[in-house]
């Protein structure tokens, strides 16, 4: 199953003094990108990125479950600063399928 999971970095509020920041960069966000490096290396990560100039995500992951999604978002060190919307993808082949299907329906239905 491939997933779409998008991102969004979460505005803390205020500026965070330069020390909470690093603290912040040092024990989420670094490792966030070593984790979704390793899982880019593990083939469950098979596409994505960052948004030029933005605080976003985007990457397509492959997985067996929701289940599994769950748990692979859940244990990024950066979990609770982004807000993620997850959308489950159609293989191309199945929608031209499932498209070619219904056209067929509805011009049968209109030769009636």
């Amino acid at each position: 199953m491939q997933y779409l999971v998008t991102g969004e970095f979460v505005d803390p509020g205020p500026l965070l003094p330069p020390d909470q920041l690093v603290g912040m960069m040092r024990q989420a966000i670094l490792p966030s990108h070593d984790a979704l490096t390793n899982l880019m290396s593990e083939g469950k990560v098979i596409a994505g990125g960052y948004g030029v100039g933005e605080r976003t995500g985007a990457f397509i992951l492959e997985v067996d479950s929701p289940e599994e999604l769950d748990g692979l978002l859940g244990s990024l060190p950066n979990w609770g600063m982004v807000k993620f919307k997850v959308t489950l993808l159609e293989a191309v082949e199945r929608g031209r399928e499932r498209d070619r299907q219904f056209t067929e329906q509805l011009e049968q239905t209109l030769q009636r």
